[in-house]
């Protein structure tokens, strides 16, 4: 019985310091994803712009974006969104901007459907099962206002007492959810990869072909690796993906297998990430990967950092002040290595000189084993530099101009740290305020629990439905899933075969099948807001052969002429990463490959009017533009083995017209 306790602990049970770090990644990875996009709002997401989303991306998913119009109520809605994700990163109110950040994000990818990547669909994937999860419980705000709530400090002897931490392991359907989303993205992203460039080792040497793609270590790295290492590499990558799945959900031998995924996909997508130029995919599946992380891992962690942090400084501040005091309690719960210890006046044996005077005015921050002290603003940031990564942001305390800033905002408040006290509704002399009646808080606590059983209990249930849900939508639009098609071929040959020889179902399980088929219609209806059944086939069936690019040849009224979105002319007879800047960026290039594509190709003449009437390209210099003709570049990828140049096509970019329900290509080569 012991053994399968610990199984299903090690299997099933997440470390909340796991999920607390997810959250502060994920929150900044989305933070980033706004702010990237901001640039670009008026060029794809204001009434200003292209705003390709009326006829595409509402057929999907409900956009708030489509209630914003202007330039300026589109920059709203983006900060608002950022701002949410900011407070979820740090764990204030998290469900309620955690909540929020998700309906701006969605509704952020959902308004331009045409942009849409791998970073984008992992990321609104993992928010939306986060959901269940409770991602502020440690390492928060939320968690240390919950801590000042349950273990009252009235003295620096109760500062410097350790406080009793519950056990960090939570259980919850939707950390299994989680799981199965990561293992389904690894599972199928191997499925799919059916092109003859996967079994024949080619796949890694054309990925390092795409010259739209590589960064600059791309390219370094492409120019090292000969053929064995990229057959060896393309090998080694369908070996680890159809490993990842079988090893994230094992129930035996965790928590080692998923430590080796851990090791080997953050060095997989480390490399992936920095030589090709994806979006956010690389970093987001890096940050789902701590989910695999365990209470084991998460401690070696915590020692291996501490070890940064050695020095240890006694902190002197107005026991009397009740703003003083609760900042010290604040403090108290941020420092993760227990480097401060808090003291008064009262503390006997060696003290700084003139201790008590210096208390009167300013907090005193003293090193006993060099007996130097810091006092104001500069005290405080010894303090915050001895939090765990608090160097991150204590040197903005004493950068040269911002610190008399700082020291005269120290300074206000301790002039006026009463009023300060008062007007926050702690105690200015630092005596605890009157608890409530324990026989109220008892009666609250049971609603509470009972409250809390009931959202627990009914979460997981909803989490089972989306998940079964997302499983199953997930195998029907996956075209490299043989097994489930061939299964669903014989089942559908199996009916026909007894239709034709008049053996009908009972009309009892044509019913069922009717009421499942219509549940499971609904469901998918519901699990098409945030998108979570996906095709995930990243560079599948095969890799990307054929780069496309769009440049504009623009002529302006003055008779002047430019050609837009490169930057050399030889772009036409060789692609080359430096002759795309500075458009090589994933959106532009999600533009150019799929705006003549079927379903896009309508809005090339938008596109066109929206390049001859802009002002946001600042290589116009004020001129007004008068013709514009798009030209698409294109170039295959050569094999291995061939020496052969590549050669790049051009041909100008027009909608296809339908005559008499045909439909006829209208393209010029040049």
């Amino acid at each position: 019985m012991e053994f399968i306790n610990k199984t299903l602990k090690n299997w099933l049970w997440v470390d909340t310091r796991s999920l607390a770090l997810f959250r502060i990644m994920i929150g900044f990875l989305g933070l980033c994803d706004v702010l990237r996009r901001f640039p670009l709002i008026d060029v794809f997401y204001s009434d200003k712009g292209l705003n390709f989303n009326t006829t595409v991306a509402n057929r999907y998913t409900l956009s708030l974006l489509d209630y914003f119009h202007t330039t300026g109520q589109v920059q709203f809605f983006f900060i608002v969104t950022a701002i949410c994700f900011f407070f979820f990163m740090i764990g204030y109110r998290t469900r309620i901007f955690q909540i929020l950040a998700v309906m701006g994000l969605i509704s952020i990818h959902a308004a331009e459907w045409i942009l849409q990547n791998g970073g984008d669909m992992v990321i609104r994937n993992y928010m939306f099962w986060a959901l269940f999860l409770p991602l502020g419980t440690s390492w928060s705000i939320d968690s240390i206002r919950q801590s000042i709530r349950k273990h009252p400090e009235h003295d620096t002897n109760d500062l410097n007492k350790p406080m009793e931490v519950a056990s960090p392991r939570i259980f919850h359907l939707a950390y299994l959810a989680c799981l199965v989303q990561l293992a389904m993205i690894y599972f199928f992203n191997y499925i799919n990869k059916t092109g003859a460039m996967w079994s024949d080792g080619s796949a890694i040497h054309y990925m390092y072909q795409l010259d739209t793609f590589l960064t600059p270590l791309g390219t370094w790295l492409a120019s090292i690796l000969n053929t064995d290492m990229m057959k060896f590499l393309t090998q080694m990558t369908r070996y680890i993906e159809i490993f990842a799945p079988i090893a994230i959900l094992s129930p035996l031998f965790q928590p080692w297998l998923r430590r080796i995924v851990f090791v080997i996909f953050m060095i997989f997508h480390l490399i992936i990430g920095i030589s090709i130029n994806i979006g956010l995919f690389s970093w987001v599946m890096m940050t789902v990967l701590i989910l695999l992380l365990g209470s084991q891992e998460i401690d070696l962690l915590k020692s291996m950092i501490s070890k940064w942090w050695k020095r240890k400084y006694i902190v002197f501040y107005d026991r009397d002040c009740g703003f003083c005091h609760l900042t010290a309690r604040i403090l108290k719960r941020m420092d993760g290595f227990s480097r401060l210890k808090w003291a008064d006046r009262l503390l006997e044996g060696n003290r700084p000189e003139k201790l008590d005077k210096l208390l009167e005015t300013t907090i005193v921050v003293w090193d006993p084993e060099t007996n130097q002290i810091w006092t104001r603003h500069r005290g405080f940031e010894r303090i915050i530099s001895a939090i765990p990564l608090g160097f991150l942001f204590s040197w903005i305390f004493i950068l040269p101009g911002l610190e008399k800033l700082f020291g005269m905002i120290y300074d206000w408040i301790s002039r006026n740290r009463t009023f300060v006290s008062k007007t926050l509704g702690v105690p200015a002399c630092g005596i605890p305020r009157e608890e409530s009646p324990q026989s109220i808080v008892g009666e609250k606590n049971i609603i509470l629990m009972r409250f809390r059983k009931f959202s627990w209990v009914l979460s997981n249930i909803l989490v089972m439905v989306f998940l079964l849900g997302a499983m199953d939508s997930s195998m029907r639009v996956n075209k490299g899933f043989k097994t489930f098609s061939s299964i669903e071929k014989g089942i559908e040959k199996k009916r026909k075969s007894l239709m034709d020889k008049g053996i009908k179902s009972p009309p009892e399980r044509e019913k069922k099948k009717e009421i499942l088929s219509y549940q499971r219609r609904k469901l998918r209806k519901i699990l098409r807001y945030p998108k979570i059944s996906q095709n995930w086939n990243m560079f599948s069936p095969s890799v990307i052969r054929t780069e496309k690019w769009v440049i504009a040849d623009l002529t302006f009224e003055n008779g002047e002429t430019m050609i837009l979105f490169q930057n050399d002319d030889d772009v036409e007879n060789k692609f080359n990463q430096a002759y795309f800047q500075p458009y090589k960026f994933q959106f532009w290039r999600k533009l150019f490959s799929r705006i003549n594509e079927k379903k896009y190709q309508q809005h090339i003449s938008k596109f066109k009017n929206w390049l001859k009437n802009t002002d946001y390209f600042s290589e116009y210099e004020g001129r007004k533009v008068k013709e514009v003709m798009l030209w698409q570049l294109s170039e295959t990828s050569q094999g291995p083995e061939n020496n052969k140049k590549s050669n790049v096509r051009k041909k100008e970019l027009k909608r296809t017209q339908k005559r008499d329900g045909k439909r006829i290509k209208k393209v010029g080569f040049k």
